[in-house]
């Protein structure tokens, strides 16, 4: 459970329904790279990416995801995916 289930920061925060999917695993699949190999490449800790990868994000990092991106050379869709 987040921080971030039932509106527990305050009450000033708007609920909404919905999830963001992670598909880091999927596009390390088609580049044919392993999740070690992706931590030695962009010095993000090896941890950090398997939790990108199962989806156990709480706070996104967006300069991770412009790395993931640069890297893997995709597009932000192609790493989240917001589900309503």
């Amino acid at each position: 459970m987040s921080k971030f289930d039932n509106n527990n920061i305050g009450n000033y925060l708007l609920k909404v329904n919905g999830t963001i999917i992670f598909h880091l695993q999927n596009v390390l699949d088609k580049r044919q790279m392993t999740k070690y190999k992706l931590s030695k490449i962009t010095n993000i800790r090896y941890d950090t990416i398997c939790n990108y990868c199962n989806g156990n994000v709480t706070l996104i990092n967006v300069e991770y995801l412009k790395i993931f991106c640069s890297v893997l050379n995709c597009k932000i869709e192609d790493i989240l995916e917001f589900r309503a």
